[in-house]
């Protein structure tokens, strides 16, 4: 009779835990600290693949737009912050924007 008191404890539970991880996950996608669809967003904005250029093009420019060229909105950056990141790394490494993508 013992055993059957606790299979059905384990089942309790184990029902509990479940039951938790769903409102865990539930109140963290709905949380008031994320905008509804911020996930989605960023998702969008990682699907979006520019244009390729053609080789002989890469070679005619310069460094900074090259380095500039790689910005975009999910680098939690702003296009000025950016930018004085393309200068040091341009400083410090002259030759990495100079070979093919």
């Amino acid at each position: 009779m013992s055993a059957g008191i606790f299979a059905i404890l384990r089942r309790t539970a184990l029902f509990a835990a479940v039951a938790l991880a769903v409102v865990g996950l539930t109140l963290s996608l709905t949380s008031p600290g994320h905008p509804q669809g911020a996930g989605r967003q960023v998702l969008a904005q990682a699907q979006v693949v520019p244009p390729q250029k053609k080789s002989t093009e890469a070679v005619d420019e310069s460094a900074m737009t090259r380095c500039m060229a790689t910005w975009d909105r999910a680098t939690q950056m702003s296009k000025e912050e950016y930018r004085e990141s393309c200068k040091r790394s341009i400083k410090e490494n002259p030759e990495l924007f100079t070979k093919p993508f």
